[in-house]
């Protein structure tokens, strides 16, 4: 599927797939944190559009798919940090 025709708020699957990208998006986030790295909203929508299954072929689906992220990325941040905080700063992540 095209990043462009991806689910909106109006969509009955909107909540399936809100749920996933900020899954996706929190995923990678822990990735970079334990290498010690960062990405931008750019880079982060380049490595959720394949977890996702879009396609990121034109400007539009990039663009529509960045929005996403940048909205979510909070989201994903938060979960992040109370993970760490229940965890005592320590949790098990497989990087594959």
């Amino acid at each position: 599927m095209k990043a462009a025709e991806a689910p909106t708020m109006c969509h009955p699957d909107w909540n399936r797939f809100r749920s996933r990208l900020i899954a996706a998006v929190t995923d990678v986030e822990a990735q970079m944190q334990q290498l010690d790295k960062s990405l931008n909203c750019e880079g982060l929508a380049c490595e959720v559009a394949p977890r996702l299954g879009l396609a990121i072929d034109t400007p539009d689906d990039f663009a529509v798919l960045e929005k996403l992220v940048r909205a979510v990325r909070p989201i994903a941040l938060e979960a992040l940090r109370c993970t760490r905080e229940e965890q005592g700063g320590q949790f098990a992540l497989l990087l594959l």
